[in-house]
């Protein structure tokens, strides 16, 4: 049995409007088809947090891929509210595996984790990115710099400039 091909995802919780969003969901999928023709089988890790995450995760299921989510402290549902929280939970129960990282609060030392985690464990990263560096600690900018100190490949859908590149 072959290994799957495991494409990891961070991102933007908040991605400007609803165009962005459009444009970042439409991408993910295009993304995600292509690497289907090249490896057949394909995984799909994502911590399913608002935006990007959720976006990328939403096609993955469309398109029949595994999920696998990573949760990057106890009670992590308590970060969304109202239909996001139904949105999170209903991915969440499509979940093939969900792994648990032992952090017990939120933090942004837990947001870090979760996102090097993933880095980690991914052959492709997919960053849904404005391209600038991290606000605060674990945010997309300091996932996609360690991405590049570990040398994992990544694609960068820009959600301001509405690009994709491969790096």
């Amino acid at each position: 049995m072959s290994t799957p091909f495991r494409m990891g995802v961070t991102g933007h919780r908040d991605l400007g409007d609803e165009v962005t969003a459009a444009f970042v969901a439409a991408q993910c999928k295009t993304i995600l088809q292509k690497v289907l023709a090249e490896h057949g089988e394909v995984v799909a890790l994502s911590a399913l947090a608002e935006g990007a995450d959720t976006l990328f995760a939403e096609a993955a299921l469309e398109l029949g891929v595994p999920l696998e989510t990573v949760t990057p402290f106890e009670r992590y549902v308590e970060d969304f509210e109202g239909q996001a929280r139904e949105r999170y939970e209903q991915l969440l129960a499509q979940t093939r595996v969900e792994h648990r990282l032992p952090h017990a609060e939120r933090s942004n030392e837990a947001y870090l984790a979760v996102g090097l985690w993933v880095v980690d464990h991914c052959d492709l990263l997919v960053a849904i990115w404005n391209g600038q560096p991290a606000a605060g600690k674990g945010g997309t900018g300091d996932v996609v710099d360690y991405a590049r100190q570990v040398g994992r490949p990544y694609i960068h859908i820009h959600t301001v400039e509405r690009t994709v590149t491969h790096s």
